[in-house]
């Protein structure tokens, strides 16, 4: 398995740990704002029985003990690496797909995910409407 053979090489780096922790309703967002489990077809009434091996099934995903974990590997020569774990097994950050998109470079990540580390303008988007002709 080409992962675990390339992991063997590197080391985790080990200096710093950040923990962040939510319940499911905190870890379902993060996941489908990262773009984990999307779907080609969106669930519909009318789609029910053709969607039964769909990939966004809530209950697999996000068992009663759920978690994600970022690992950060150090490959040397700058070489920054970051694995995806979620419920202790490896997944692919969707989008990078290379030959080691199990354990992508530290910088794709960041720029695949560009977008979203700029953050967003918290006045704009959570101010109140000042009259209703602007809704």
């Amino acid at each position: 398995h080409l992962s675990y053979c390339y992991v063997i090489l590197c080391q985790q780096v080990t200096e710093a740990v950040t923990v962040q922790i939510g319940h499911a309703d905190t870890l379902l967002p993060l996941l489908t704002l990262l773009g984990f489990f999307k779907d080609s077809d969106a669930l519909t009434s009318t789609n029910y029985a053709t969607q039964t091996q769909r990939s966004f099934r809530t209950s697999h995903m996000l068992p009663y003990a759920a978690n994600l974990v970022l690992v950060l590997y150090d490959c040397g020569g700058g070489d920054l690496r970051l694995q995806p774990l979620l419920n202790e097994k490896p997944v692919t950050f969707p989008g990078l797909t290379d030959q080691r998109a199990s354990i992508p470079l530290y910088e794709d990540v960041r720029e695949h995910y560009r977008e979203l580390l700029q953050g967003c303008d918290f006045e704009a988007e959570c101010q109140l409407f000042k009259s209703p002709a602007e809704v």
